[in-house]
């Protein structure tokens, strides 16, 4: 990688696509993400996007916001992305781009340096789980992009072995850049709000109908297992519409069931109040970059998630974390499941004793693309008495 002088005002251009309003994954990562990120003066930070740039997270004071209105604007994202941003580089001024979905820009401008977060290798790893035209633009430019990007930041270490298996990156141009805790969904304070009710089990589902996440076999493996034990009961959380995933049969099922509550497009304090009032986080997924709601379900509830690597990963720094195996037929998932809930102490909520912080986050992708090092000169320059510490 060669490495390029940090001009003496660096401007960083950030692909905020993301922030358009939806709730998935991506778009709380990239939210908390700014929301933490260092204010303007030591460097300078626009975010741009095809359409209005929306968040949920309070901006920091000086970040500029740019929606192009270029006839480039009326096409897909990515394909505006990978084409628009060179020009926009240009008449801005920017030194460095971030790329937060998987994409960079089709050609370098000039020195421009470019980072690229990787959410997971979804596109590599389960293509088919994919929307046909996202399936086909991402595809295509992710692994070009990310295999020319001058910084990869992971948001896990097993993401990042996936990458360096699939994409044959050298490990040294990665970083591990966890995520952290949201701060309208995770309080301060690690400890359940109210004491698990004896007579009921409550689960929650939090995610989307993809067939990677899993969540159409657990509910089969769930009206088995409510069959046997009166107290479960389950709220389902997401922006899907299931009944087009499930079938006819299971969706009857399920939305007739009494002890199974639907929840679609739900906002974040009706989300946190579903998190207080579980026992379990149900997290079956085949396959997670991260999985964003172990860390939502921190100080709420306890988490079961599927025996995965990227879960083994995070157990082994959040207390309250349990793993089983969801991948088999509902009836042994269903038996998996019962054994586990007769054993486990629900009391023990999730906790990852501060492990996980957005900005931490934050410093790392600025000081893996140099912008810290103007920080760092702007703090002298405005302090010169002070005596540099080491």
């Amino acid at each position: 990688m060669v490495k390029r002088p940090v001009p003496s005002e660096p401007h960083l251009l950030v692909d905020a696509r993301p922030l358009n309003g939806a709730r998935n994954g991506i778009t709380r990562f990239v939210e908390q993400l700014i929301a933490t990120w260092p204010a303007a003066g030591a460097f300078q930070t626009t975010l741009i996007s095809n359409k209005p740039i929306l968040s949920n997270a309070t901006l920091p004071a000086g970040i500029q916001c740019l929606q192009d209105t270029h006839v480039f604007s009326r096409l897909p994202g990515t394909l505006w992305m990978t084409l628009r941003v060179p020009a926009l580089a240009r008449r801005l001024g920017a030194t460095h781009f971030l790329g937060t979905q998987h994409v960079l820009p089709l050609w370098r401008t000039g020195g421009l340096e470019q980072g690229v977060i990787v959410h997971d290798l979804v596109f590599e790893l389960f293509p088919d789980t994919m929307a046909r035209t996202n399936r086909l633009l991402t595809g295509f430019f992710a692994p070009r992009s990310i295999r020319r990007a001058d910084h990869h930041f992971c948001v896990s270490r097993t993401t990042r072995d996936d990458m360096v298996s699939e994409l044959g990156i050298t490990p040294a141009r990665s970083t591990v850049c966890y995520p952290g805790r949201t701060p309208d969904l995770g309080g301060a304070d690690v400890g359940r709000a109210r004491p698990p009710e004896p007579g009921s089990l409550s689960l929650l589902v939090v995610g989307s109908m993809e067939p990677r996440k899993n969540v159409p076999r657990f509910l089969q493996a769930f009206l088995i297992a409510a069959e046997q034990d009166p107290r479960l009961t389950l709220d389902l959380v997401s922006g899907d519409a299931w009944g087009d995933v499930l079938g006819d049969a299971v969706w009857t099922k399920i939305r007739q069931h009494p002890r199974i509550r639907i929840h679609q497009r739900i906002s974040d304090e009706a989300l946190r109040a579903l998190y207080d009032g579980a026992d379990y986080l149900i997290f079956p997924s085949l396959y997670e970059g991260f999985g964003l709601p172990i860390l939502e379900a921190v100080g709420h509830c306890a988490v079961i998630a599927n025996d995965i690597p990227v879960f083994h990963e995070l157990a082994a720094a959040i207390d309250g974390v349990h793993l089983m195996d969801f991948q088999g037929p509902p009836a042994e998932i269903a038996g998996g499941l019962t054994r586990l809930l007769a054993a486990a102490d629900r009391s023990v909520v999730a906790d990852d004793h501060g492990r996980f912080s957005w900005q931490v986050c934050a410093d790392r992708i600025v000081s893996a693309m140099g912008l810290d090092a103007a920080a760092r000169a702007t703090d002298a320059q405005s302090s010169p008495t002070l005596p540099l510490l080491t």
